[in-house]
């Protein structure tokens, strides 16, 4: 059974942080911006609470989407044999 993508992620975890560069459209950078200036947070935290949010809810159910597909196509013969019974 695959772990939760938050638990991989340790998001719970006060973890060594890594840096990682994103890219985005020029209209995001802008729409953060007005948000650190709104709300006077930084914005890695603006952006670390966001990416923790989609992984706890979004992320895990894509993940457990995909391990549900794959595990439909390697026991595929298997689950064709079981349908009948």
């Amino acid at each position: 059974m695959p772990r939760r993508v938050d638990k991989v992620a340790g998001l719970g975890a006060k973890a060594r942080p890594v840096q990682i560069n994103v890219r985005v459209p020029k209209e995001v950078h802008e729409a953060l911006r007005v948000l650190v200036a709104a709300t006077g947070q930084p914005a890695n935290e603006i952006v670390l609470s966001a990416l923790r949010n989609y992984l706890a809810t979004d992320g895990h159910r894509a993940a457990v989407r995909s391990f549900a597909e794959q595990a439909m196509k390697q026991y595929a013969v298997a689950l064709d044999k079981l349908k009948d019974l």
